[in-house]
């Protein structure tokens, strides 16, 4: 019998776990108090988090500080509730390790009549993106021309992001600091997949099969500034900003391989690997940043402050592909596109007993991707999901050291693609996509701890 069906393309929430990366701005919050705060940092960040938030605000730190923050566990979760695609039997959801972040700050020169001294030296590393993910799924179906037919689609897939900063701070006056360094982003992705479809059983053999296999690898280096101020309006009220420019490519490299084969069980019989091992070109370009914060301190026992961001709109060639048939092996968008995107932060820390303090926050983490067509689909498409979330944190202090533990949790619902089961199609040559409404969760716990001497 002839075969008329090839494989099928179980992207099995995809979109979820690849491109999220390139979708937000605030899965994780970095940092230690930042956390408690819900992010909203920008007019404090007296810690050596201020990189990412303020460096203005590294010089504000009293003691020589040492923070290292890990969000220990987390569920990453997604569902979308129709049948008729190929989804797997429970909703994807995801026990991770997921990002830390560690940090130095040394203050220097003369104390002042405050207690503090002009300026600040400040270094920071940080996972601000990771995901994980592997994929099974292998079973028997019927069609109406084929009878019965076997499939299975495997995929192993892992994105992941590494920041390091460098920066300092100055005190100008009485009022306001300076700040400013270089950061360097590192992205790792990690794509294997492999799927088959057969039919024509025969005294127990598929005579009509088709299958196909794709390893790629990439990995790109960018750089990019950071500038900050922060201001004192009056004693216990100040306002930070800061800007961060749009980073530059500075090195790439990666790989890909492929390999296509069929029976149509009359002799027919074909092969296609890659003649050589593919090169793999890529860029990840972070778009530019404007933060804009301000925080409120009632005494020594209450921390009420408030940020704004805003994320500017870039587009750029995630794979470079001279090669055709390459190019119709990957399982992710080629290029990406991210608009003009606004998030906000608020959060409240409350101090009592002299020693323990409760951190409570809220933030937006809106998808800079566009909108999804409502037209016939004909490409894999960044998922659109707007989500909410807030954060709590409970901490303990000493002498020495203040060491915070909470959790923080983030939901929305959008759009996004996957692939049809239609077997009548040429997987990874003319697959079919459609547009389909989807929620994603994210919660994480998280242990933070500063070391002060």
């Amino acid at each position: 019998m002839r075969l008329t069906v090839v494989l099928l393309v179980f992207w099995l929430g995809f979109s979820v776990w690849a491109q999220a990366g390139d979708v937000h701005y605030q899965d994780y919050i970095i940092g230690d108090q930042a956390v408690g705060l819900g992010g909203a940092y920008t007019a404090i960040g007296a810690d050596p988090s201020g990189m990412w938030y303020n460096p203005a605000g590294m010089v504000d730190v009293r003691k020589n500080s040492l923070s290292l923050s890990a969000n220990l566990y987390g569920i990453q979760d997604s569902s979308v509730g129709q049948e008729e695609f190929v989804l797997p039997d429970n909703p994807i959801s995801k026990i991770v390790a997921v990002p830390s972040s560690a940090g130095f700050v040394q203050t220097f020169g003369r104390l002042d009549m405050k207690g503090r001294r002009p300026y600040a030296f400040g270094t920071s590393i940080a996972v601000p993106y990771y995901r994980k993910s592997s994929t099974a799924e292998e079973g028997t179906s019927q069609d109406p021309v084929l009878g019965p037919y076997r499939h299975g689609y495997h995929r192993v897939f892992e994105d992941q992001t590494l920041w390091l900063a460098a920066g300092a701070a100055m005190r100008l006056s009485d009022r306001i600091s300076i700040g400013a360094g270089v950061a360097l982003a590192h992205r790792s992705v990690q794509d294997a997949a492999s799927n088959f479809i057969a039919s024509d059983l025969v005294n127990g053999e598929y005579r009509s099969f088709r299958s196909a296999m794709m390893d790629m690898n990439f990995s790109n280096d960018s750089l990019m500034l950071v500038g900050g101020i922060k201001f004192r309006i009056q004693e216990n009220l100040y306002l930070g900003a800061m800007v961060r420019s749009p980073s530059v490519t500075v090195y790439s490299k990666g790989s890909l391989r492929f390999a296509r084969s069929r029976s149509d069980g009359n002799g027919d019989v074909g092969f296609l690997p890659t003649p050589d091992e593919v090169s793999v070109e890529s860029e990840s370009k972070i778009n530019g940043e404007a933060r804009v914060g301000v925080a409120y301190f009632i005494g020594d026992f209450l921390t009420l402050s408030a940020d704004l961001s805003l994320y500017l709109p870039v587009d750029y060639t995630l794979v470079n592909l001279e090669d055709k048939q390459a190019s119709s092996a990957l399982l992710i968008p080629t290029t990406v596109e991210r608009k003009l995107t606004i998030n906000g932060n608020l959060g409240a820390e409350y101090k009592f007993l002299g020693r323990y303090s409760i951190g409570l926050g809220a933030f937006s983490n809106f998808a800079s991707s566009p909108q999804i067509p409502n037209e016939h689909v004909t490409r894999p498409t960044p998922a659109r999901v707007n989500m909410f979330g807030g954060s709590f944190a409970f901490g303990l202090s000493s002498e020495h050291s203040l060491t915070r533990l909470g959790f923080a949790f983030s939901r929305g619902t959008g759009e996004d693609v996957i692939a049809v089961n239609n077997p009548g199609q040429l997987a990874l040559e003319a697959q079919d996509y459609a547009r389909v409404e989807i929620t994603q969760t994210f919660f994480y716990f998280f242990l933070a701890s500063t070391f002060m001497y």
